[in-house]
């Protein structure tokens, strides 16, 4: 029998780090611009921590690594986070060859948290160790966390404007830097100035039996299908079938918890400050083939603790996605992913792009493969069993980059939704790292432009499509492998194309 509870806490970690690419943007960014960076862990008592974390990694087997961690772990981590972390400690101590501090960051806006990047001997792969010491016990860590991280691949990355040919070699580079150090399989592509720049594939899709990659290749896309859900809101609030500040309760009800649902508005479901839990639980992943419609959701996503007062600040929320269509449904007529194929696909011409459940035959369609057992780990599983059935208004549908490209091409052109309204849709962005969220649309400055799009990342997943605005030019990457820190690259590639766009 396949353990769900399993696959349920892999999904839900993954989801919990959602915040922390945002601050890995930020450490990337700083590395490659101020030059070398500090290495010296600092003489506090979470320093003192990472030290000893980082000495026990390169000088214990893995099974050493265990009984001690637990002894530094704050009883306030829960379990599996605590688990999770053990297991890339022993990741680390058995697939690193050792580990070398290369980066080290505090934050005045979080006293007591510590950023340590650090870099595998064997592999070159990198990670961040992501630490706060508990106030009450300060020989204990309160936070604790291992992530992977692309960080140090970019310090020889162009940091003003370069010429497209220039771009596509270093796109090239860095591409086959991740095939080294990660073994990294998708897509890269760049449109520009009415022309495609770059278009390039590297690993398989599917590796049972070899399948290389390419851009036919449809690819799951995560949580960047928000963008599909929240266009579909804003075309309805044009054709007058809603308005921003209806209420859930209004839109949907036969939503069971009603009296919540009377707090709640579309703005705060677009822009993740409706307070709301998720469903991505265990009873989710013991059940997945139960949720295909977004009404089937709506039991499971009511019984879920609230994670603050709607309105009160940002919780991001895959339950808030699945109740917009629903919302979507209800005003419409129509089915969620009918009205999609009719009002985005189609009009795009997003030919490539569907949301069809793991039991059917999607041609060209990647497998999804991530490591279970650690951050350093080498060993790549499928996931056919995480547990996730059908893709749903929060993400998990397919698409190719040829098909992303469109959709930013429709979307900048006016031709989803009218300029006014995707302006509106930026009006009071919720802060989130370097820039704002959005009504489902993420954005942040660069050069002087205006960078949108939305990022994914589960278990077999990583993508991600940003536009910058100004100039129409557009980038979309996509992998079968995931999460992974490797969305990275189509950021940085925006970074020069927004600076191309300034100099010009």
């Amino acid at each position: 029998m396949i353990n769900r509870t399993v696959f349920a806490r892999i999904a839900i970690r993954a989801l919990r780090i959602l915040p922390l690419p945002a601050a890995l943007f930020c450490v990337a960014t700083q590395v490659a611009a101020a030059g070398p960076a500090p290495t010296q862990l600092p003489d506090t008592p979470v320093g003192q921590l990472a030290g000893e974390l980082i000495r026990h990694v390169n000088g214990e087997n893995p099974a050493q690594i265990g009984p001690w961690a637990t002894t530094i772990l704050s009883a306030s981590i829960g379990q599996e986070d605590k688990a999770a972390f053990v297991t890339d400690l022993a990741s680390a101590a058995r697939e690193s060859g050792g580990l070398d501090v290369f980066d080290v960051r505090t934050d005045p806006r979080q006293p007591g948290l510590l950023e340590v990047a650090v870099k595998a001997r064997r592999t070159g792969k990198a990670a961040l160790f992501w630490l706060a010491a508990d106030s009450a016990q300060p020989d204990r860590l309160a936070q604790a966390m291992l992530t992977p991280m692309d960080n140090s691949l970019y310090a020889d990355w162009p940091k003003g404007p370069v010429s497209h040919a220039e771009l596509g070699k270093h796109i090239r580079t860095l591409l086959d830097r991740l095939v080294s150090v990660s073994d990294f399989s998708g897509c890269v592509s760049v449109f520009d100035g009415g022309e495609t720049v770059f278009d390039e594939c590297r690993g398989l899709a599917e590796r049972s039996f070899k399948v290389p990659a390419d851009h036919r290749t449809r690819f799951r896309i995560a949580s960047v299908g928000k963008m599909f859900t929240a266009v579909a809101i804003g075309q309805l609030v044009e054709a007058g079938k809603l308005s921003w500040d209806d209420t859930l309760a209004t839109l949907v009800p036969e939503y069971p918890d009603q009296a919540t649902a009377k707090k709640i508005t579309v703005w705060e479901l677009l822009h993740h400050t409706a307070g709301l839990g998720d469903f991505m639980v265990p009873e989710y992943f013991e059940h997945s083939q139960r949720y295909v419609n977004p009404v089937d959701y709506l039991a499971l996503i009511a019984r879920q603790h609230m994670a603050g007062e709607p309105g009160m600040g940002l919780s991001y929320s895959n339950a808030g996605y699945v109740l917009l269509g629903r919302i979507i449904e209800n005003v419409s007529g129509e089915n969620y992913f009918d009205y999609i194929q009719h009002h985005i696909f189609d009009p795009a011409q997003m030919t490539s792009s569907g949301f069809e459940s793991v039991d059917e035959i999607v041609p060209g369609l990647a497998v999804g493969y991530f490591h279970d057992d650690g951050v350093f780990s080498r060993k790549w599983k499928a996931n056919w069993m995480q547990g996730i059935y059908k893709g749903s208004p929060a993400g998990g549908g397919y698409s190719t980059n040829t098909d992303l490209l469109r959709f930013a091409k429709a979307l900048h052109g006016g031709e989803l939704i009218k300029p006014a309204t995707l302006a509106k849709m930026f009006d009071g962005g919720v802060p989130a790292g370097p820039g704002v969220m959005g009504a489902g649309i993420d954005e942040r400055l660069s050069h002087g432009r205006h960078i949108r799009g939305h990022q994914g990342g589960i278990e077999g997943t990583t993508a991600n499509l940003v536009m910058i605005w100004e100039t129409g030019a557009a980038v979309a990457l996509t992998s079968n492998e995931g999460p992974s820190q490797h969305w990275l690259l189509a950021e940085q590639i925006a970074d020069l194309l927004a600076a191309e766009g300034a100099k010009n």
